[in-house]
């Protein structure tokens, strides 16, 4: 397993001098060795917070490194126009093993941009991670729902993200509370 930090660094030789990135951690003894193993890049930031919180300003690009059931509401809100969301989608493994988080039992990498009509969506492939803790853990009935809409299959077809407007029913792969993921072009 990588060491903390890591991933940021690397997002910070992509972004370059004239990027930043935030990188949000809720272990604070995490957040604390990462911040030890970034304190020689100026153009990354590591904040102590629950990432449903964040990002609290407008970004380019969003890179979630957790999987989660749903998208965090700053997540979406907080993308500029051709913005993009890279997110694990995932259903919790049943079971913890012991000093370790909750893993996926099933998982897809997705990328999500808004566009002027709304947020194309794109399944980037199979993807198993570690679940998010906090504000985005997801109950028992998402996770039946959403284990569903993984076994029936048909994720690689998505092609948008409706989010706080309602979907068109038998068009979508899977419908959550003020979210879906659809077949249909934006």
């Amino acid at each position: 397993m990588p060491a903390p930090g890591y991933y940021s660094a690397v997002l910070s030789e992509l972004v370059g001098a004239t990027g930043h990135v935030y990188a949000i951690e809720m272990d604070r003894d995490l957040a604390g060795h990462a911040r030890s193993a970034l304190a020689d890049r100026a153009n990354v930031s590591v904040i102590i917070a629950d990432g449903n919180q964040w990002p609290q300003l407008e970004m380019d690009a969003i890179y979630v490194n957790f999987a989660v059931g749903r998208p965090a509401e700053p997540w979406i809100e907080s993308l500029r126009p051709g913005g993009r969301l890279v997110m694990p989608l995932g259903v919790p493994r049943q079971g913890r093993a012991p000093n370790s988080g909750r893993h996926t039992s099933h998982g897809a990498a997705l990328r999500i941009e808004r566009g002027a009509r709304g947020f194309a969506a794109r399944w980037i492939g199979t993807a198993y991670f570690v679940c998010a803790d906090g504000g985005l853990t997801i109950d028992e009935n998402e996770i039946e729902a959403l284990t569903a809409a993984f076994k029936r299959g048909g994720i690689e077809f998505v092609k948008s993200l409706i989010w706080k407007t309602e979907p068109r029913i038998g068009r979508c792969w899977y419908i959550g509370d003020q979210w879906a993921l659809c077949y249909d072009e934006p």
